[in-house]
């Protein structure tokens, strides 16, 4: 969750509008943090991080979009004196600061019902570290090989068969977890450039209305 702050100041703009009735602060707060969510948003589109950096690939090699999901489940809240962009589900949530921060994965340690039953399907974080070690398969006869998609290695590989193969393209026979690493890929927030936007507008709204 993003939060944006207003605290008191010394200035002459600040203490105008620390002196706004609270429906009105919250009237410019609620335009700010807008403004926040749609630039955020905008990084989605444009698959580049908030230092204007292209976002690091898919490991399958696909070049869909990704997290574009998250662009409708992004919601804002506004208040006197604070607002904030956050997510409608708690697991979006998750998912979404993953992303934002990067994150390392266990992979081959299946859960539940899938650690009961080893010959099971594999698991996507499994397909996950099967790709990012080179896996391929092959295309068809005398037609070389490709990257394989998560979901052809889970319908296609049991958790055992590919264990066993990220052992063997790992060189270590005797490793049952692995750790994945999911690449930082930044989108909420704000440059220091928006940032510096951003408090320019609450402080001209706050002198307009006051």
């Amino acid at each position: 969750m993003l939060n944006v702050k207003f605290d008191k100041g010394r200035s002459k703009e600040q203490l105008a509008f620390l002196q706004l009735t609270p429906r009105k602060r919250s009237n410019i707060l609620r335009g700010a943090i807008r403004a926040v969510r749609r630039g955020s948003k905008e990084r989605i589109t444009k698959q580049s991080d908030l230092a204007g950096k292209t976002w690091q690939a898919r490991a399958n090699g696909k070049k869909k979009k990704m997290l574009t999901k998250l662009k409708r489940r992004m919601k804002v809240y506004y208040r006197p004196n604070d607002a904030g962009v956050f997510f409608n589900k708690p697991i979006t949530g998750k998912i979404a600061r993953a992303h934002q921060e990067g994150v390392s994965l266990d992979a081959g340690k299946p859960k539940g019902k899938a650690a009961q039953n080893k010959e099971g399907p594999a698991t996507r974080n499994l397909a996950r570290a099967l790709i990012s070690e080179g896996y391929k398969i092959p295309r068809g006869k005398g037609k070389g090989s490709k990257r394989p998609s998560i979901k052809w290695i889970t319908n296609n590989l049991s958790i055992n068969q590919a264990g066993f193969l990220l052992r063997e393209l790992k060189g270590s026979s005797g490793k049952s977890t692995w750790k994945i690493d999911l690449p930082a890929r930044s989108f909420l927030g704000q440059t220091v450039a928006e940032q510096k936007e951003q408090m320019n507008f609450i402080l001209n709204k706050a002198m307009q209305v006051a």
